[in-house]
């Protein structure tokens, strides 16, 4: 059959349907500029908000010497540990894109953290009063102390008072390290305290022989126990610090604590709080309430 001619104008309309069509399935394959640099902007303002050193990030202080709670895995050189998965999630749940570790001596992490160098501390750090007054704390695990000595050794101790008359390794800059000096005030006969920049340090002058004892928080003491059964035991009962760890921050950070608070609320709702420390064995410390 032949074809039939077509109408003056029906190009044009034809013309302008495709035009239709087209800009119709561009508008639904790709966001528009606007969009985008309204997502982008949203993001960007959730960052200024918190007053981030990184904007996205959450920039964690740490002294990655204190397995299991913050260490440097020897075979991928990555940062490991109950408080760096932590500091993971909770960046996350604060809808940030991720934790990023900045590893520093125990000593070095408040003056570092009020020179804004970093978000926060999270190293099992006890929030005690004299902290307190130079920055701000969210309480998140429960801290508890240990002594550990050689399979065999005589010495007993459920206290530092216990440990008058021998030698003990300690990282400089820690509760422990007070709790000793303090308990040494009070010995006949003295206490050698032989004091390391790093946690792990302090563990090495204990293992080769030059300390009778290390003193740690009670997951470190209960690490070296389990991975060296055979080598290793407690000197007694486990000592309480009466505080809890803190996740330390700038005291004029109040938006910063108030989306920790909740993350943290968030991650101990959901299970996610529970199931990383279980990981790394230390689910005793979590928070009771």
């Amino acid at each position: 059959m032949p074809s039939l001619p077509l109408r003056p104008g029906t190009f044009v309309i034809l013309a302008l349907a495709l035009a239709i069509a087209l800009s119709a399935c561009g508008g639904s394959s790709a966001p528009s500029q606007s969009q985008a640099k309204s997502k982008k902007t949203a993001a960007s303002g959730t960052s200024n908000h918190l007053s981030l050193v990184s904007p996205g990030y959450l920039t964690v202080g740490s002294d990655t010497s204190y397995p299991p709670m913050e260490s440097k895995d020897p075979q991928t050189q990555q940062y490991v540990g109950a408080d760096i998965d932590l500091a993971k999630v909770l960046a996350l749940a604060m809808g940030l894109k991720g934790a990023r570790i900045s590893s520093a001596t125990f000593d070095s992490l408040i003056p570092s953290l009020r020179a804004k160098r970093f978000d926060v501390i999270m190293s099992s750090m006890n929030d005690n009063p004299e902290r307190a007054k130079q920055v701000a704390f969210v309480d998140y695990m429960t801290a508890t102390m240990g002594i550990l000595v050689k399979k065999g050794s005589p010495i007993k101790a459920n206290s530092y008072s216990d440990l008058c008359g021998h030698s003990v390794a300690v990282e400089r800059g820690t509760v422990e390290q007070q709790d000793l000096i303090s308990a040494n005030n009070s010995c006949s006969s003295k206490m050698n305290i032989l004091v390391s920049a790093a946690d792990s340090d302090a563990y090495q002058a204990f293992n080769s022989g030059h300390a009778d004892s290390y003193t740690s928080d009670l997951p470190v003491v209960r690490f070296y126990v389990d991975k060296y059964s055979t080598r290793y035991q407690l000197a007694g009962k486990p000592i309480s610090a009466n505080a809890n760890y803190g996740i330390a921050l700038n005291k004029n950070n109040g938006a910063l604590k108030t989306a920790l608070q909740e993350a943290l609320a968030k991650i101990r709702g959901n299970g996610t709080y529970t199931r990383i420390l279980k990981k790394w064995g230390v689910a005793g410390a979590a928070l009771k309430k």
